[in-house]
């Protein structure tokens, strides 16, 4: 089938525009979108590990703080003191423990510290309102009596405790650190005990800065958040949580009910990423790398939205996709302009061609230029001339 010369040059000015998008969108664009994912992924690995050995090395401290009170010279002499006026308890008033003991608590900077002896009676303690109080069945003292450390998971406080604003309240998330106190005979007397305030560890999770939708945070074995989400004020707006998300947002996807990928994959035990997006516990779709701790029960959760982490790379790709959208369009109608010129002229000499072919020498083509059309002209011409002096 017959093609216009118009038509010619329109396809082929389109294939060399289009020709570098093409190159773009199917080589170097998978090409950079893979470097962005493998990039966001290693922050991501990196930010969790991080995480992990900060817990870790904080938790570590804990009980090496609980080790160090436990072997302190006094701490025996007050669990062995029965009642105020033994010997033990005439050495203590004498050496004015309760201004030594204050000036400890501060000195290892916990929420609260309390030492009981071996029947679980707590002997002497940073707030002075736990003193006397039994916690022979609690677990914490139960595992460091029979001799071992003891660090409990984050659980809801039983008893009225310090929150945030500096309030008393049942329900705080808490944990404790317990170690045994030995005397001369290496026989466990007593038991020190270190409550950690959660709050410290939600400041270690949120030092890590992931842009403005990133975000680390721990969950527990069975996905409940530990740690405060950084939207924790929209999941209260939406009546997902009442106070606060740890202990109280379990970690599942709004839609199904589902413990969220990262979750439910970190709590088998394992270690991993996923680089496409699934929702989290907003519905928004993140990028997402875990690590569990065996050690505590714990999960360390890295995510960012999709739209952030890839959201440079999803913008020079509109970017690109624009620019050469307009290259295309003003490409496409200069070549209709230019292949509508070219091809007139060829038309018309086409047709001149054609009358000098069926006979008539004496017609001429009326076209000037400097070009190659221009001198096509002039044969065809010249071509009319001579053909016309030897009829």
């Amino acid at each position: 089938m017959f093609k216009p010369t118009k038509s010619k040059l329109s396809i082929f000015f389109l294939v060399l525009t289009f020709l570098p998008l093409v190159i773009m969108r199917l080589i170097v664009y998978p090409i950079t979108f893979q470097t962005l994912k493998e990039e966001i992924i290693r922050n991501l690995e990196i930010a969790a590990h991080k995480q992990s050995e900060l817990i870790t090395q904080w938790m570590e401290k804990c009980t090496t703080d609980a080790q160090s009170l436990a072997n302190n010279p006094l701490i025996l002499p007050v669990i062995q003191s029965a009642q105020e006026g033994t010997a033990g308890g005439g050495l203590l008033h004498n050496l004015n423990t309760t201004q030594y003991f204050d000036y400890l608590w501060k000195e290892y900077d916990h929420k609260e510290i309390f030492i009981a002896d071996r029947n679980g009676r707590v002997k002497i303690a940073s707030r002075k309102e736990l003193a006397g109080t039994d916690i022979s069945t609690k677990d914490f003292f139960r595992t460091a009596i029979a001799g071992a450390f003891f660090t409990s998971n984050i659980i809801p406080s039983d008893i009225p405790i310090e929150n945030e604003a500096g309030e008393l309240e049942v329900g705080v998330p808490t944990l404790f650190v317990s170690v045994p106190v030995k005397d001369k005979s290496n026989a466990v007397a007593g038991t020190v005990t270190i409550r950690i305030d959660v709050s410290a560890m939600n400041a270690l999770m949120q030092n890590v800065h992931l842009g403005k939708t990133g975000e680390t945070y721990l969950v527990n074995a069975q996905g409940y958040m530990l740690t405060e989400s950084r939207f924790t004020e929209d999941l209260k707006e939406h009546g997902r949580i009442k106070k606060r998300s740890a202990m109280e947002l379990k970690v599942v996807d709004p839609l199904t009910g589902k413990l969220t990928k990262g979750v439910s994959e970190c709590t088998e035990g394992s270690e991993g990423f996923h680089a496409n997006g699934y929702p989290d516990y907003r519905g928004v779709s993140v990028l997402g790398f875990w690590h569990w701790m065996p050690d505590y029960g714990w999960g360390v959760i890295a995510e960012i939205d999709v739209h952030e982490g890839y959201g440079t790379v999803y913008k020079l790709r509109n970017y690109i996709m624009l620019v050469f959208g307009t290259m295309a369009i003003a490409v496409t109608i200069i070549a209709f302009f230019l292949g509508k010129k070219i091809s007139a002229s060829i038309h018309y000499l086409t047709g001149i061609s054609r009358k000098i072919a069926d006979g008539d020498y004496s017609i001429r083509a009326v076209y000037q230029s400097d070009d190659e059309v221009g001198e096509l002209a002039c044969a065809i011409n010249k071509m009319a001339e001579t053909l016309e002096t030897r009829s």
